[in-house]
């Protein structure tokens, strides 16, 4: 039986303690896990022109964000242009309460692009991304179930 000194003891501890962090950071790793918005972006794409007639300058705003929070720089010069062909979002009642009043919204928004190279030649043909979100109206706190929409609006642009 060996018989560990104080220092050695709180040695071995703390390289269990690494081992099992390593351990745990390689396995969140290889399950695919990555903070929310970030992803490895190659060096080809680096470098976009961002193009849109949207009349809300909100959407423009995030995706310029997320672009540049990934290393992507917005230039004119780019060799791809990321095309913002149109956006839509619509909001429809999901239920109704015994006074007929709506108690369940639905927020559903929709943007279509496409990317081409400078040349303007089509390299991904138009896609729609969409995306929902639902809500309750609580009839006793309107002013709050009113700000609901804003804020999942926000969110949505973010997906």
């Amino acid at each position: 039986m060996v018989h560990l000194t104080g220092s050695q003891s709180s040695l071995q501890r703390t390289l269990v303690q690494a081992l099992l962090l390593t351990l745990l950071l390689l396995v969140i790793s290889g399950c695919g896990f990555k903070l929310r918005g970030l992803y490895d972006i190659p060096e080809s794409l680096k470098q976009v022109t961002l193009l849109s007639d949207s009349n809300d300058p909100q959407l423009e705003r995030t995706l310029e964000q997320a672009l540049e929070a990934n290393g992507v720089e917005i230039t004119s010069e780019a060799p791809y242009r990321i095309e913002l062909l149109e956006q839509r979002f619509d909001r429809r009642t999901l239920s109704l309460d015994s006074s007929a009043r709506a108690s369940e919204y639905e927020l559903r928004g929709e943007v279509t692009f496409r990317v081409t190279d400078q040349e303007g030649e089509e390299l991904l043909p138009p896609r729609t991304l969409t995306s929902e979100r639902s809500y309750n109206v609580d009839s006793a706190n309107i002013t709050a179930s009113n700000s609901q929409g804003p804020v999942l609006r926000q969110q949505m642009h973010q997906d």
